[in-house]
């Protein structure tokens, strides 16, 4: 079990406007655990969002990739707000928000893991 951080009052706005827009998503459950709210698409989790605690640091939200191409990798590789090292074997992948932009940015990468969790 990783390292869980406690989260600011700034990380749970941004967690319920992440949340708003991911619970719109077709075929989405989700649930709390641990101190979050997980996202499962279909039955295969995809996405954490922080509410009282978080993945590595107290700024961050996590996606997981369940098939990572080269292109994956290298996407991955350039995005200096995904936590290193990251795993390339599905491991939780750790996404640091240093302001409200990153929103964006999120949502694009669990656009992705909400894709990968639907072809396995």
């Amino acid at each position: 079990m990783p390292h869980l951080s406690r989260i600011s009052e700034e990380m749970k706005r941004w967690s319920a406007l992440l949340d708003a827009e991911l619970s719109t998503w077709p075929a989405i459950t989700s649930r709390a655990m641990f101190g979050m709210k997980v996202f499962y698409r279909k039955g295969k989790i995809f996405a954490a969002l922080p509410r009282t605690r978080c993945f590595n640091t107290p700024r961050s939200v996590a996606f997981k990739l369940y098939r990572k191409t080269p292109q994956m990798l290298k996407l991955l590789a350039a995005d200096s707000r995904i936590a290193r090292p990251f795993s390339e074997a599905g491991h939780w992948i750790s996404l640091e928000l240093a302001d409200e932009k990153d929103l964006t940015v999120a949502l694009k990468w669990f656009d992705r893991a909400y894709r990968s969790a639907r072809k396995t």
